[in-house]
């Protein structure tokens, strides 16, 4: 079991412990208890926590594992561009690794572990022969099961943090949040307390504030890399960086897209479009009057300003075909009516952030795109901080443009690899947005 599976059985241990306790106080409250009951009960209760008393144990075993693994082993201690075999100057102040090489223990993993075949004990040789000794060190504490191999943690949350300038949502300010028993439950306010006046002897009306909950719960990301065998046979950083962008360019942009636009369905997440209240959409608005223009992208700004967002990180999300229409468009003396798109990056004070995974396709004319207003501080990105690998020799997929490869045909290794994470807002009302018709040029 993976640390993340023992965090979960935990949560259901702390949870069966918490229902036994509710039925003991019931039974302890009641007009007449009933002795025998309250024994049982006493005794479940006694069971449930001894459950979790044992579950809690096992995760904090894990985690102490998982932190000596991060000490010896951590992204921090590695430089993939020392000399093979080379052992540390004594006395010398430890120098950063180069910045271009972040993530890169990744791509030697999977490297290594395609070249192998995914055995374990040789792919820690591979990379120990090329003079990796931390890499393999840290994918030798690993333990591989049927899945795959899980890459550690602290290796794998350098690859994830290269994610955000390929991610609009990430780019932008969406929080990213913990979720290591799998779900996360967070509170938030559907309705207002209310205050008023009254006469001295008229009671106050009592109110109180609404909450209802929003969950959020791991969403399998799966992202499948073709690597030539011609490469495997070399841990070279040149092979490493190769896989680890393609790992990025595949997993930003399916990340990018179901952030923004996912439907929630097939175990995807929902996406910022998707959780757009009704009220908070402004539907289609038409690129020939640059006036009505102005006044809809204002209704966005104060729609999300008047639902009391705090606007920590306010911004907007559209495609750079509708970044350079906005910049075009003139009042009626000819003057840019947006310089400040072209000055700052800047629409009405607020950044833009662009993206490709926004379609401009839509609509009947095919020629509507989207565009959003939020306050990115108010989306969060719950995540496993996790990446498990598994290769085969076998395997079809279907390439960029949708045709079925054959990964033993064209002498390829297919890696797979999964990253667990979902998306939702803290407040929907933070969001806004409209479609616009012939915002392109």
């Amino acid at each position: 079991m993976t640390i993340d599976d023992l965090r979960r059985a935990r949560k259901a241990a702390a949870d069966g412990m918490s229902e036994r306790a509710e039925a003991l106080a019931a039974l302890e409250a009641a007009e007449t208890p009933d002795a025998a009951a309250i024994s049982a009960a006493e005794t479940a209760f006694a069971a449930a926590q001894g459950a979790f008393e044992a579950a809690d144990k096992q995760v904090k075993r894990a985690e102490a594992v998982e932190a000596a693994k991060a000490a010896a082993a951590g992204p921090g201690d590695t430089d993939p561009g020392a000399t093979p075999g080379a052992a540390p100057a004594p006395g010398v102040a430890a120098v950063p690794k180069d910045p271009a090489h972040k993530g890169i223990e990744v791509g030697l993993i999977v490297g290594a572990l395609a070249a192998q075949k995914g055995d374990l004990g040789r792919a820690v040789a591979q990379l120990e022969r090329a003079g990796f000794g931390q890499v393999a060190a840290a994918l030798n504490a690993t333990d591989a099961t049927a899945g795959g191999v899980t890459v550690p943690r602290p290796l794998a949350a350098d690859l994830i943090e290269m994610l955000r300038p390929r991610v609009v949502m990430r780019r932008a300010g969406a929080r990213v949040v913990p979720m290591p028993a799998g779900q996360l439950r967070k509170a938030r306010q559907a309705g207002s307390a209310s205050a008023g006046y009254g006469g001295e002897t008229v009671a106050p009306r009592a109110s109180a504030p609404g909450f209802e909950a929003v969950d959020q719960s791991f969403k399998k990301l799966r992202a499948l890399v073709p690597i030539s065998n011609s490469l495997l046979s070399y841990s070279s950083l040149q092979m490493g960086a190769l896989v680890r962008d393609d790992l990025l360019k595949v997993m930003g942009a399916r990340e990018d897209l179901a952030f923004l636009r996912g439907d929630g369905t097939n175990e995807a997440p929902k996406g910022a479009r998707n959780w757009i209240p009704a009220g908070h959409w402004l539907g289609a608005v038409a690129g020939t009057d640059a006036l009505a223009i102005d006044k809809a992208l204002r209704k966005l700004v104060s729609l999300v300003e008047d639902a009391n967002i705090l606007m920590v990180t306010p911004g907007w999300i559209m495609r750079p075909g509708a970044k350079n229409f906005l910049a075009a468009l003139k009042d009626l003396h000819g003057n840019a009516l947006y310089p400040s798109i072209d000055a700052r990056g800047e629409l009405m004070g607020f950044p833009i952030h662009t993206t490709t995974q926004l379609p401009n396709n839509l609509g009947a004319g095919a020629n509507e795109t989207e565009v959003m207003f939020a306050d990115f501080s108010y989306l969060v990105i719950g995540e496993s901080g996790l990446l498990r690998i598994a290769q085969s020799t076998e395997a079809a997929y279907l390439d960029a443009n949708g045709e079925m490869q054959s990964a033993f045909a064209n002498d390829q290794t297919l890696m797979r690899a999964i990253a667990e994470h979902d998306f939702a807002p803290e407040h929907e009302v933070a969001i806004a947005g409209l479609q616009g018709i012939g915002w392109a040029l």
